[in-house]
Order: C-alpha cells, then structure tokens, then sequence
C-alpha cells in the first residue's frame, strides 16, 4: 500500500540496481500525484488527473527545483480544474497569462513556428515586432490586449508614411493573438477586422509587383556580373538561367546536381511547396558549375567564406547592381525569377510548362490527374531562355564597345 511521501525520503530515494526505466512512486498524501525516477537518479513529479472520461498524466516538474510541498499544491490545482472539465495544459496556459505580456508570447509564437517557416520569413516577423509592435504593446499582458489596441498599432505604422506595411503588422498581430486563443492564453481573438484596417491606413491595399527587367537590364545585369567576382557573378547569372529563388540557388550544394544529366534536385525540405523540384539545367549554367566543380566536392556550391558557409552576399549584389545602373534600377532579386516566367510566355511557351519551370504546383483536377513531369519541355524551354539571354548579352555589349569606339574617335 502506497505511504505518504516525506521530504526526507524523497532526497534518498535512488533508482533500483539495473534498472533501465523510470520507476513510478504513488504519494497517499495526495491523490494523483507521483514520483517517477529515471535509472540515472533523475526525480521528476507528475500527476494522473481524469478530465472528462480520460485519464492524462501531467508532468509537474523537477526535483528538487519543485518541493514535496509545491508539487501537492499544484498536483490539489489540477484535481479541482480537471473536476471542471479543465486538462492541467489549460490551467497552465491560463497561469501563464498572468503574466505572460506581448513580448513573452510573441516570442514564445515564433519558437512555435521555427521548424515550419523559413528561416528568412521568421527573421522578418521578429523585425517587425521589435520594429512596429514592441514599443507599443511589449509589455502589456497579452489577456488584455483589445481592438482598440490592434488599430492603434497599425495605424501608428501607416501614419509614419508605411501603409502597406501596417497591413502585414495587422496580419502578423492577428496571427499572434489566434495562436494565444489556441494556446490557451487569451479567452478569445479582438474583433479587430480588415475594415477597421483600412480605416487606419487610409485605404491602402497591397499591390502584388508587376516588375520585370527590360531587354536592356538584361543585358546590363548579365556582362556586369562578369566584374563582380566570381561568387557574386555566378549567383546572379545562375538566377538569371534558372528562374528559381534567391535562397535555392544560394544554399545548392553539390549532393543536389547531377553533373552527368545536367539536372539539379532541390529537396522537399527547403523547397516552398514542400515537394522537391527538379531544375533541367541549360548549357550556360552547366558551364558555372562545372568551373566551380572538382572531383569529389562536397558542400555548398556557392561556398562562402569560412569553412561550410554559403555566400551570404545577395543584398550587397543588388546594391552592386543598383550602383553600377547608376541608382537607376528598381529592381529585386526575385524580379529576376518574375523575368524569366515573362520571357517563357513570351517566347510562346504553354503555360504548364513555364510554370513548372520556376516550380509552380499544378492546381485543382490538373493536380490530381496530369502526372507528366514535361521534363524534356522543360530542358527546352530553360535552354531557349539561356540561348536569348546570351545572345542579346552578347550583341549588346558589341553594340556598346562600338558606341565607345565611335565616340572616342
């Protein structure tokens, strides 16, 4: 029959000799609660509560950081919530909302998030926060956050002359505040809607960018990458030939090209759509590779500097780019990849093709139904789009050491 715990045998009790699993000691001092030892003499408290018609045990915490005593207390709290039909999560959730304030959950909300979204999209929310949010809202408890609150915030951002981004700081805090319902943390999410938005920010709307590079651009872009040196040049050329994004060229490594067959295979893992996407690779970005390739080489393709770093300057060669334009261009990296689905259709390419190109997912009954990876169509599309690329590079820099050549005489 199980004994009332003391603290004097509970600081002695020790794994049993050869155990190799936690051993599990009821307390009659209060119903529920145990002690599970590990067989390398950790001491942890936890607690067999009934809510609704299933039994859930919940982990207390460790010995010795939570006493005999504190772990009765909190083991007596979740007997009376779960009573009420409440799990022992919930009533830690609502503890926590105590005191939790914005930041701490903001911050607790992106760890959450870490392994689903890229590591660029979560750098940008916490940006934000610590931009727009934080100074207004940090330390507020975030049970007491209120619409008026949420409006306040964004309008504050679009009186600042930032309309467009007041609309993502309405998204990112919404986001935040559903997760905390979720969670547990609030009791519910402020009717603040999309109306009281664009009341704050005077109407403003966000404009999907409609930007693609001029022939001349083109040009431009492709012989100055030639003076660049070579990671900066062989990134903005291999974005210019592929069409895919700024960190799917930046993060290839060699494990992912198939040298022979001209083919490189982005994996699922770090690909948008979460599918992996195979690249049929044109002459001209073979010809890249293959003057970065040595035998046996391993790691990033684009290797930075440091040991197992990839180049890390794709902002600093737009500002390159932009200065050697003369300022004149306004134009981003992923402009480039908008250029490249342009050229395609352009040249008469079908639709299917051109976006399974850049890595577009085929949608409703075609998904499901057309299972052809078009990746000959494909090989031939990205090859007609390389053969342009350096042709017009090539005649227009003849065009242009002509204009010098006429001018100085």
């Amino acid at each position: 029959m199980a004994k009332a715990l003391t603290d004097s045998v509970v600081k002695t009790l020790k794994p049993e000799r050869g155990a190799t699993t936690w051993r599990e000691i009821s307390d009659s001092g209060c119903r529920g609660l145990r002690l599970r030892v590990s067989p390398s003499g950790e001491k942890v408290w936890a607690v067999k509560v009934t809510v609704g018609a299933q039994r859930v045990r919940h982990t207390i915490g460790a010995y010795p950081a939570v006493s005999l005593g504190e772990a009765r207390k909190r083991a007596e709290a979740y007997l009376a919530t779960a009573r009420d039909g409440a799990s022992p999560d919930e009533l830690d959730a609502r503890q926590r909302a105590e005191t939790m304030t914005v930041t701490m959950a903001h911050s607790e909300y992106i760890e959450a998030m870490r392994s689903s979204l890229r590591a660029s999209t979560i750098s940008l929310k916490k940006t934000m926060f610590k931009t727009h949010v934080e100074g207004a809202l940090g330390k507020r408890l975030i049970r007491t956050v209120r619409r008026s609150d949420v409006v306040d915030v964004v309008g504050g951002v679009s009186a600042k002359g930032f309309p467009v981004q007041a609309n993502r700081v309405f998204s990112e805090v919404m986001a935040l505040l559903r997760w905390c319902e979720q969670k547990g943390y609030v009791d519910g999410v402020p009717s603040a809607r999309k109306k009281d938005v664009r009341a704050a920010t005077g109407g403003a709307k966000e404009l999907a960018r409609r930007r693609v590079l001029s022939e001349g651009e083109i040009i431009a872009v492709w012989n100055l990458t030639a003076n660049m040196g070579d990671l900066t040049g062989d990134f903005l050329r291999l974005l210019l030939l592929t069409g895919q994004r700024r960190d799917e060229v930046r993060l290839m490594v060699w494990g992912e090209v198939d040298m022979d067959a001209s083919l490189w295979t982005i994996p699922a893992s770090r690909y948008k759509t979460g599918y992996s996407h195979t690249v049929p690779l044109p002459k001209q970005a073979m010809d890249i590779l293959r003057s970065r390739w040595v035998e046996g080489a391993t790691g990033y393709v684009l290797a930075g500097r440091g040991e197992n770093k990839p180049f890390n300057g794709a902002a600093s060669a737009v500002r390159r780019l932009r200065k050697e334009l003369g300022g004149k261009a306004d134009f981003t990296l992923h402009d480039i990849r908008r250029t490249l689905r342009t050229g395609l259709a352009r040249m008469g390419i079908d639709e299917t093709t051109a976006e399974m190109v850049i890595g577009h997912i085929p949608q409703g009954i075609v998904k499901v139904y057309d299972q052809h990876d078009r990746m000959e169509e494909r090989r031939t599309a990205l090859k007609r789009w390389a053969e342009y690329v350096e042709r017009v590079a090539t005649v227009g820099s003849n065009v242009f050491a002509l204009q010098a050549t006429k001018g100085a005489g």
